[in-house]
């Protein structure tokens, strides 16, 4: 079975991190091994010869979800890896081993000798089922950002104008200060009672236990003209910035619709360049109004 016969599984997510099919076969028979429903990263990693990175962990755990085989439980908790799977082992086989198949075909990796990379991220419009290897190959914009988040070593910035407080990405994001990690979010309109931005702030807030709230900070950067009746300027950027080595910036909110349903397309870039997009984001973020929590 190749990607290319195969129209049922179109989303790639583990691609881009792994370089060996005989990995992700591993780790689909060790899932399958455990012959449970409720299945965490630990879970694998007692049984796996190498444990699972934690970038390994998002985009195989995402890549499940993404296709159908598996549904995150407990997302109540703090950090990924306490999260709990309910997988369906017919569909982890399934899955797993087209993964396989096309990183064996195609030998697409994440890794490269170039000092910038860029990769081109998407969401696909909803039902839409490319007919090219080559698009179906594309990461989507979900997957990539809790790669991302989840590979963090000591800073993440954010800029973004709209969420969705539903998403499972809120509990990635509100999982980063526990860590240890400093988490810097510029948004707009907080003082906006009927949007979801407060909703969304205030979730987060809340899973962040209060030693280390001190390490998530959001501003706010939005100005309206009264003389003119329109707004003077706001946060529009759409950028994902992690320990200034690794940029996302895109066209898509952190909203589900833009995460899941609509054409959304960006690129992540990677190297030294990231540092210019973390010093525009340093100067605006430090120029926006502080935003006190909860709102």
């Amino acid at each position: 079975m190749t990607a290319d016969n195969d129209s049922i599984c179109t989303n790639f997510a583990v691609v881009r991190q792994f370089n060996d099919p005989d990995r992700v076969v591993a780790i689909r028979d060790t899932i399958l091994s455990l012959n449970r429903n409720g299945v965490t990263r630990a879970d694998v990693d007692r049984r796996l010869e190498t444990p699972l990175t934690t970038r390994e962990a998002a985009a195989l755990f995402t890549c499940l979800q993404k296709n159908g085989a598996a549904t995150q439980l407990e997302t109540d908790k703090q950090g990924f890896s306490d999260y709990t799977f309910e997988v369906c082992a017919p569909e982890v086989y399934r899955v797993l081993t087209q993964q396989a198949a096309v990183i064996a075909a195609d030998g697409r990796s994440s890794q490269t000798d170039q000092d910038n990379l860029v990769n081109f991220v998407a969401t696909l419009p909803g039902g839409f089922e490319p007919t090219s290897a080559r698009v179906r190959t594309i990461p989507d914009i979900a997957s990539t950002i809790r790669n991302q988040v989840f590979d963090a070593d000591s800073s993440v910035r954010i800029a973004n104008p709209y969420f969705d407080p539903s998403l499972e990405l809120v509990s990635d994001l509100a999982s980063l200060p526990q860590r240890g990690i400093e988490t810097q979010l510029l948004t707009r309109e907080t003082a906006d009672k009927e949007g979801d931005t407060r909703t969304t702030l205030n979730k987060m807030w809340d899973r962040i236990d209060e030693e280390n709230r001190g390490k998530f900070e959001v501003r706010d950067l939005y100005q309206w003209d009264k003389n003119q009746g329109s707004q003077a300027f706001a946060t529009h950027a759409k950028i994902v910035i992690v320990d200034d080595r690794v940029c996302y910036v895109g066209s898509a909110n952190l909203t589900d619709a833009s995460l899941s349903t609509n054409f959304e397309f960006g690129v992540v870039v990677e190297g030294d360049i990231v540092e210019d997009a973390a010093t525009v984001f340093d100067e605006v973020f430090e120029y926006s109004h502080p935003v006190d929590l909860p709102i």
